[in-house]
Protein backbone atom coordinates (compact mmCIF):
# COMPACT_ATOMS: atom_id res chain seq x y z
CA UNK A 1 0.00 0.00 0.00
CA UNK A 2 1.53 3.37 -1.11
CA UNK A 3 1.29 6.30 1.27
CA UNK A 4 1.72 8.72 -1.38
CA UNK A 5 -1.26 8.65 -2.99
CA UNK A 6 -3.91 10.73 -2.04
CA UNK A 7 -5.85 10.36 0.85
CA UNK A 8 -9.48 9.09 -1.08
CA UNK A 9 -7.59 7.02 -3.32
CA UNK A 10 -6.12 4.55 -0.50
CA UNK A 11 -9.05 4.92 1.80
CA UNK A 12 -11.48 3.30 -1.64
CA UNK A 13 -8.20 0.74 -2.19
CA UNK A 14 -8.17 -0.73 1.37
CA UNK A 15 -12.00 -0.39 2.37
CA UNK A 16 -12.68 -2.58 -1.42
CA UNK A 17 -9.73 -5.24 0.17
CA UNK A 18 -11.64 -5.32 3.73
CA UNK A 19 -14.37 -5.82 1.78
CA UNK A 20 -12.92 -8.82 0.53
CA UNK A 21 -12.02 -10.27 2.95
CA UNK A 22 -14.90 -10.26 5.17
CA UNK A 23 -17.14 -11.63 2.32
CA UNK A 24 -14.75 -14.71 2.64
CA UNK A 25 -13.97 -15.41 5.95
CA UNK A 26 -17.04 -13.34 7.85
CA UNK A 27 -20.07 -13.29 6.07
CA UNK A 28 -22.75 -12.34 8.47
CA UNK A 29 -20.10 -9.20 8.86
CA UNK A 30 -20.23 -8.49 5.33
CA UNK A 31 -24.02 -9.04 4.89
CA UNK A 32 -24.29 -6.26 7.99
CA UNK A 33 -23.26 -3.53 5.68
CA UNK A 34 -25.16 -1.32 4.07
CA UNK A 35 -25.17 -0.02 0.50
CA UNK A 36 -22.70 2.43 -0.19
CA UNK A 37 -24.10 5.86 0.06
CA UNK A 38 -25.26 7.43 -3.40
CA UNK A 39 -24.13 11.62 -4.12
CA UNK A 40 -27.72 12.42 -3.47
CA UNK A 41 -27.24 11.23 -0.05
CA UNK A 42 -24.14 12.57 0.96
CA UNK A 43 -25.15 16.08 -0.38
CA UNK A 44 -27.76 16.66 2.14
CA UNK A 45 -25.66 14.86 5.02
CA UNK A 46 -22.60 17.96 4.14
CA UNK A 47 -26.16 20.27 4.36
CA UNK A 48 -27.16 18.69 8.02
CA UNK A 49 -23.82 18.79 9.13
CA UNK A 50 -23.28 22.44 7.87
CA UNK A 51 -19.46 22.02 6.44
CA UNK A 52 -17.30 20.39 3.83
CA UNK A 53 -17.09 16.53 4.32
CA UNK A 54 -13.69 15.00 4.13
CA UNK A 55 -13.09 13.64 0.82
CA UNK A 56 -11.57 9.95 2.27
CA UNK A 57 -14.92 9.83 4.47
CA UNK A 58 -16.92 10.20 1.12
CA UNK A 59 -15.06 7.82 -0.58
CA UNK A 60 -15.69 5.43 2.48
CA UNK A 61 -19.10 6.02 2.68
CA UNK A 62 -19.26 5.31 -1.07
CA UNK A 63 -18.48 1.77 -0.65
CA UNK A 64 -20.14 1.34 2.76
CA UNK A 65 -23.07 3.75 4.32
CA UNK A 66 -22.74 2.52 7.64
CA UNK A 67 -23.40 -1.22 9.32
CA UNK A 68 -26.39 -2.76 11.18
CA UNK A 69 -23.83 -4.56 13.29
CA UNK A 70 -24.17 -8.63 14.55
CA UNK A 71 -25.24 -9.62 18.03
CA UNK A 72 -24.87 -5.69 18.97
CA UNK A 73 -21.46 -5.56 17.98
CA UNK A 74 -19.45 -3.40 15.00
CA UNK A 75 -16.85 -4.86 12.77
CA UNK A 76 -14.11 -2.24 12.95
CA UNK A 77 -10.53 -2.51 14.33
CA UNK A 78 -10.66 -1.66 17.93
CA UNK A 79 -14.16 -3.25 18.52
CA UNK A 80 -16.12 0.20 16.63
CA UNK A 81 -18.92 0.18 14.74
CA UNK A 82 -19.95 1.86 11.36
CA UNK A 83 -21.49 4.37 12.04
CA UNK A 84 -25.27 4.66 9.24
CA UNK A 85 -25.51 8.01 8.25
CA UNK A 86 -28.62 9.33 10.12
CA UNK A 87 -26.32 8.52 13.27
CA UNK A 88 -23.40 10.65 11.90
CA UNK A 89 -26.19 13.73 11.65
CA UNK A 90 -27.38 12.85 14.66
CA UNK A 91 -24.11 12.72 16.68
CA UNK A 92 -22.52 15.61 15.44
CA UNK A 93 -25.59 17.74 16.35
CA UNK A 94 -25.87 16.44 19.45
CA UNK A 95 -22.83 17.14 19.65
CA UNK A 96 -22.32 20.59 18.64
CA UNK A 97 -25.55 21.43 21.53
CA UNK A 98 -22.70 20.29 23.97
CA UNK A 99 -20.61 22.93 22.18
CA UNK A 100 -22.88 26.07 23.59
CA UNK A 101 -23.77 24.29 26.56
CA UNK A 102 -20.49 23.47 27.89
CA UNK A 103 -17.64 24.96 26.37
CA UNK A 104 -15.52 27.51 28.24
CA UNK A 105 -14.24 30.95 26.86
CA UNK A 106 -10.87 30.50 27.27
CA UNK A 107 -10.55 26.47 27.74
CA UNK A 108 -10.91 23.93 24.92
CA UNK A 109 -13.31 23.29 22.55
CA UNK A 110 -16.27 20.79 23.62
CA UNK A 111 -16.66 20.34 19.66
CA UNK A 112 -15.72 21.43 16.11
CA UNK A 113 -18.15 21.74 13.54
CA UNK A 114 -15.56 19.79 11.32
CA UNK A 115 -15.08 16.99 13.81
CA UNK A 116 -17.10 13.93 11.77
CA UNK A 117 -18.05 11.39 13.52
CA UNK A 118 -18.34 7.77 11.49
CA UNK A 119 -17.45 4.63 14.42
CA UNK A 120 -19.30 4.12 17.59
CA UNK A 121 -19.11 1.78 20.20
CA UNK A 122 -22.24 -0.53 18.88
CA UNK A 123 -24.68 0.28 15.80
CA UNK A 124 -27.29 1.30 18.63
CA UNK A 125 -24.47 2.92 21.37
CA UNK A 126 -23.38 6.12 19.97
CA UNK A 127 -22.00 7.69 23.42
CA UNK A 128 -18.40 7.06 22.63
CA UNK A 129 -16.88 6.78 18.75
CA UNK A 130 -14.13 7.96 16.62
CA UNK A 131 -14.45 11.24 14.76
CA UNK A 132 -11.82 12.37 11.63
CA UNK A 133 -10.86 15.73 12.00
CA UNK A 134 -12.01 17.59 8.55
CA UNK A 135 -8.79 20.18 9.56
CA UNK A 136 -5.80 17.95 10.70
CA UNK A 137 -7.09 14.56 8.99
CA UNK A 138 -6.62 12.68 12.50
CA UNK A 139 -8.91 10.01 13.77
CA UNK A 140 -9.58 10.45 17.29
CA UNK A 141 -12.08 9.11 20.21
CA UNK A 142 -14.76 11.27 21.77
CA UNK A 143 -16.04 10.50 25.24
CA UNK A 144 -19.14 11.71 26.76
CA UNK A 145 -16.86 13.24 29.19
CA UNK A 146 -15.37 15.41 27.06
CA UNK A 147 -12.24 13.08 26.10
CA UNK A 148 -11.03 14.11 22.50
CA UNK A 149 -7.77 11.82 22.29
CA UNK A 150 -6.01 10.96 18.79
CA UNK A 151 -5.81 7.16 18.40
CA UNK A 152 -4.52 7.23 14.23
CA UNK A 153 -2.89 9.77 12.27
CA UNK A 154 -5.50 9.62 9.33
CA UNK A 155 -8.35 7.56 8.06
CA UNK A 156 -6.20 5.87 5.56
CA UNK A 157 -3.38 4.83 8.47
CA UNK A 158 -6.18 3.34 10.33
CA UNK A 159 -8.07 1.26 8.14
CA UNK A 160 -4.70 0.10 6.55
CA UNK A 161 -3.73 -0.56 9.58
CA UNK A 162 -7.17 -2.86 9.99
CA UNK A 163 -6.22 -4.32 6.45
CA UNK A 164 -2.88 -5.87 8.18
CA UNK A 165 -4.29 -7.27 10.81
CA UNK A 166 -7.19 -9.21 9.13
CA UNK A 167 -4.67 -10.53 6.65
CA UNK A 168 -1.43 -11.62 8.73
CA UNK A 169 -3.29 -10.92 12.25
CA UNK A 170 0.11 -12.74 13.74
CA UNK A 171 1.70 -9.75 13.25
CA UNK A 172 -0.49 -7.33 14.98
CA UNK A 173 0.69 -5.58 17.58
CA UNK A 174 -1.33 -4.91 21.44
CA UNK A 175 -4.36 -6.70 22.17
CA UNK A 176 -6.98 -5.48 19.23
CA UNK A 177 -6.86 -9.20 17.29
CA UNK A 178 -9.27 -10.41 15.04
CA UNK A 179 -11.26 -13.18 16.43
CA UNK A 180 -14.38 -15.22 15.26
CA UNK A 181 -18.04 -15.29 17.54
CA UNK A 182 -20.58 -17.04 15.40
CA UNK A 183 -18.93 -16.56 12.17
CA UNK A 184 -18.95 -12.64 12.50
CA UNK A 185 -15.89 -10.63 12.79
CA UNK A 186 -15.68 -9.46 16.61
CA UNK A 187 -12.12 -7.90 18.09
CA UNK A 188 -10.07 -9.65 20.95
CA UNK A 189 -8.96 -10.16 23.39
CA UNK A 190 -11.12 -12.85 24.20
CA UNK A 191 -13.24 -11.66 27.41
CA UNK A 192 -15.49 -12.74 30.24
CA UNK A 193 -18.23 -12.00 28.41
CA UNK A 194 -17.60 -13.91 25.61
CA UNK A 195 -15.66 -16.71 27.01
CA UNK A 196 -14.51 -19.80 24.87
CA UNK A 197 -17.06 -18.57 22.23
CA UNK A 198 -14.78 -16.24 20.77
CA UNK A 199 -12.03 -17.78 18.54
CA UNK A 200 -8.74 -15.94 17.36
CA UNK A 201 -8.38 -15.87 13.74
CA UNK A 202 -5.27 -17.12 12.86
CA UNK A 203 -4.93 -16.36 9.16
CA UNK A 204 -6.54 -19.79 8.06
CA UNK A 205 -6.96 -20.12 4.32
CA UNK A 206 -7.36 -24.00 2.56
CA UNK A 207 -3.73 -25.71 2.55
CA UNK A 208 -1.64 -24.52 -0.20
CA UNK A 209 -3.88 -21.72 -1.58
CA UNK A 210 -4.00 -18.22 -0.19
CA UNK A 211 -6.95 -16.15 0.49
CA UNK A 212 -8.85 -14.48 -2.39
CA UNK A 213 -8.17 -11.21 -1.63
CA UNK A 214 -5.62 -8.21 -3.50
CA UNK A 215 -2.93 -8.70 -0.39
CA UNK A 216 -2.89 -11.89 0.20
CA UNK A 217 -2.69 -12.63 -3.68
CA UNK A 218 0.30 -10.16 -3.61
CA UNK A 219 1.74 -11.92 -0.89
CA UNK A 220 2.00 -15.47 -2.51
CA UNK A 221 3.51 -14.26 -6.12
CA UNK A 222 6.94 -14.38 -6.40
CA UNK A 223 8.84 -11.04 -6.26
CA UNK A 224 9.81 -10.41 -9.64
CA UNK A 225 5.26 -10.42 -10.69
CA UNK A 226 4.74 -8.37 -7.89
CA UNK A 227 5.23 -5.27 -9.89
CA UNK A 228 3.49 -6.10 -12.97
CA UNK A 229 0.34 -6.80 -10.50
CA UNK A 230 0.82 -3.80 -8.61
CA UNK A 231 0.57 -1.86 -12.05
CA UNK A 232 -2.50 -3.57 -12.77
CA UNK A 233 -3.89 -3.92 -9.78
CA UNK A 234 -3.88 0.25 -9.75
CA UNK A 235 -5.08 0.15 -12.88
CA UNK A 236 -8.85 -1.65 -12.08
CA UNK A 237 -11.60 0.17 -11.93
CA UNK A 238 -13.25 -0.90 -8.48
CA UNK A 239 -16.50 0.11 -9.24
CA UNK A 240 -16.87 -2.58 -11.90
CA UNK A 241 -17.38 -6.30 -9.79
CA UNK A 242 -17.17 -8.45 -13.19
CA UNK A 243 -13.72 -6.85 -13.96
CA UNK A 244 -12.47 -7.00 -10.20
CA UNK A 245 -13.78 -10.74 -10.24
CA UNK A 246 -12.25 -11.46 -13.46
CA UNK A 247 -8.67 -9.51 -12.21
CA UNK A 248 -8.50 -11.75 -8.82
CA UNK A 249 -9.61 -15.32 -10.72
CA UNK A 250 -6.54 -14.62 -13.01
CA UNK A 251 -3.96 -13.47 -10.24
CA UNK A 252 -5.44 -16.48 -7.66
CA UNK A 253 -4.71 -19.24 -10.05
CA UNK A 254 -0.99 -17.66 -10.69
CA UNK A 255 -0.95 -17.07 -6.90
CA UNK A 256 -2.03 -20.56 -6.12
CA UNK A 257 1.09 -22.25 -8.61
CA UNK A 258 3.57 -20.18 -7.33
CA UNK A 259 3.20 -21.09 -3.93
CA UNK A 260 2.36 -25.17 -4.40
CA UNK A 261 5.92 -24.61 -6.44
CA UNK A 262 7.71 -22.65 -2.71
CA UNK A 263 6.13 -25.27 -0.63
CA UNK A 264 7.24 -28.48 -2.80
CA UNK A 265 10.79 -27.01 -2.90
CA UNK A 266 10.60 -26.18 1.10
CA UNK A 267 9.54 -30.51 1.09
CA UNK A 268 11.81 -31.42 -0.84
CA UNK A 269 15.06 -29.05 1.00
CA UNK A 270 13.34 -30.75 4.72
CA UNK A 271 12.88 -34.29 3.03
CA UNK A 272 9.28 -34.12 3.54
CA UNK A 273 9.43 -32.77 7.79
CA UNK A 274 7.83 -29.23 6.94
CA UNK A 275 6.26 -29.20 10.45
CA UNK A 276 10.07 -28.76 12.28
CA UNK A 277 9.90 -26.10 14.34
CA UNK A 278 12.72 -24.79 17.02
CA UNK A 279 12.22 -25.15 20.53
CA UNK A 280 10.86 -28.78 19.78
CA UNK A 281 13.43 -31.45 17.25
CA UNK A 282 14.62 -30.10 14.39
CA UNK A 283 15.75 -32.86 11.85
CA UNK A 284 20.20 -33.57 12.27
CA UNK A 285 21.21 -30.95 9.40
CA UNK A 286 19.65 -28.00 10.86
CA UNK A 287 20.41 -29.30 14.75
CA UNK A 288 24.12 -29.21 13.74
CA UNK A 289 23.80 -25.21 12.47
CA UNK A 290 23.32 -24.33 15.91
CA UNK A 291 25.75 -23.91 18.40
CA UNK A 292 27.01 -26.53 21.26
CA UNK A 293 25.80 -24.79 24.44
CA UNK A 294 22.33 -24.87 22.61
CA UNK A 295 21.92 -27.93 20.67
CA UNK A 296 20.13 -29.23 23.79
CA UNK A 297 17.42 -27.53 23.65
CA UNK A 298 17.30 -25.08 21.15
CA UNK A 299 15.19 -21.83 22.69
CA UNK A 300 11.62 -21.43 20.92
CA UNK A 301 10.83 -18.91 19.27
CA UNK A 302 8.26 -18.57 22.21
CA UNK A 303 11.40 -18.13 24.63
CA UNK A 304 12.64 -15.53 22.02
CA UNK A 305 9.36 -13.20 22.17
CA UNK A 306 8.94 -13.62 26.34
CA UNK A 307 12.91 -12.18 26.31
CA UNK A 308 12.08 -9.25 24.03
CA UNK A 309 11.22 -6.58 26.58
CA UNK A 310 9.14 -3.96 24.64
CA UNK A 311 6.35 -4.26 22.00
CA UNK A 312 7.96 -2.47 19.07
CA UNK A 313 10.30 -5.50 19.17
CA UNK A 314 8.32 -7.98 19.55
CA UNK A 315 5.97 -6.56 16.68
CA UNK A 316 9.53 -6.78 14.02
CA UNK A 317 10.29 -10.46 15.88
CA UNK A 318 6.43 -11.24 14.46
CA UNK A 319 7.17 -10.49 11.32
CA UNK A 320 10.18 -11.59 10.34
CA UNK A 321 8.78 -15.27 11.88
CA UNK A 322 5.77 -14.89 9.79
CA UNK A 323 7.87 -14.48 6.69
CA UNK A 324 10.48 -17.10 7.42
CA UNK A 325 10.27 -20.71 5.72
CA UNK A 326 11.54 -23.13 7.26
CA UNK A 327 14.84 -23.96 6.29
CA UNK A 328 15.85 -20.03 7.52
CA UNK A 329 14.44 -21.03 11.34
CA UNK A 330 17.76 -21.75 12.77
CA UNK A 331 19.47 -18.43 11.38
CA UNK A 332 16.44 -16.36 12.57
CA UNK A 333 16.17 -18.03 16.15
CA UNK A 334 20.26 -17.42 16.39
CA UNK A 335 19.59 -13.64 15.88
CA UNK A 336 16.51 -13.00 17.61
CA UNK A 337 18.15 -14.97 20.51
CA UNK A 338 21.44 -12.71 20.43
CA UNK A 339 18.99 -9.49 20.03
CA UNK A 340 16.83 -10.89 23.15
CA UNK A 341 19.98 -11.91 25.19
CA UNK A 342 21.25 -8.12 24.46
CA UNK A 343 17.97 -6.66 25.45
CA UNK A 344 18.42 -8.37 29.22
CA UNK A 345 21.30 -5.91 29.33
CA UNK A 346 20.62 -2.47 30.43
CA UNK A 347 23.23 -0.77 28.44
CA UNK A 348 22.05 -3.37 25.58
CA UNK A 349 18.57 -2.87 26.31
CA UNK A 350 18.70 1.04 25.67
CA UNK A 351 21.00 0.27 22.43
CA UNK A 352 18.32 -1.63 20.81
CA UNK A 353 15.78 0.75 21.72
CA UNK A 354 17.86 3.57 19.99
CA UNK A 355 18.22 1.30 16.85
CA UNK A 356 14.26 1.04 17.09
CA UNK A 357 13.10 4.10 17.74
CA UNK A 358 15.37 5.77 15.01
CA UNK A 359 13.87 3.30 12.18
CA UNK A 360 10.67 4.75 14.04
CA UNK A 361 11.63 8.49 13.03
CA UNK A 362 12.90 7.44 9.80
CA UNK A 363 9.80 5.77 8.64
CA UNK A 364 7.12 8.81 10.07
CA UNK A 365 10.15 11.04 7.99
CA UNK A 366 9.48 9.91 4.76
CA UNK A 367 5.39 9.89 5.11
CA UNK A 368 3.44 12.85 3.85
CA UNK A 369 1.38 14.73 6.32
CA UNK A 370 -1.74 13.78 6.10
CA UNK A 371 -4.42 16.17 3.69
Amino acid sequence: MTTDAPAEERVTRVWAQILEWLADYTPPSYAALRPGASEDELAELQAALGVNVPEELKALWRLSAGEDGVNGSGLMLGDWALMPLDAVAEVHRRQMEGEKEFSEADGPAFWEPWWIPFCSRGPDDTVVGLFLDGRTGEVRRWTGYGDREREYRSLAGYLELMAVSLEAPLTAAGPEKPGMLDGALVWGPRDDERGDQWLPHLGEAAPRHPAKTLGAIREALPRDERDEFDRRRDALDLTDPETVAAFLDLWWGRAVQAQEKLEDEVASALRGNVLAQPGGRLAPEYEAALPPAIRPRPPSFWDIRAALRHESVRARFDQDKLKAIPPHFPALLLRWWDIARLMADPCGDRAVREVVSGRHEARKARQPRPS
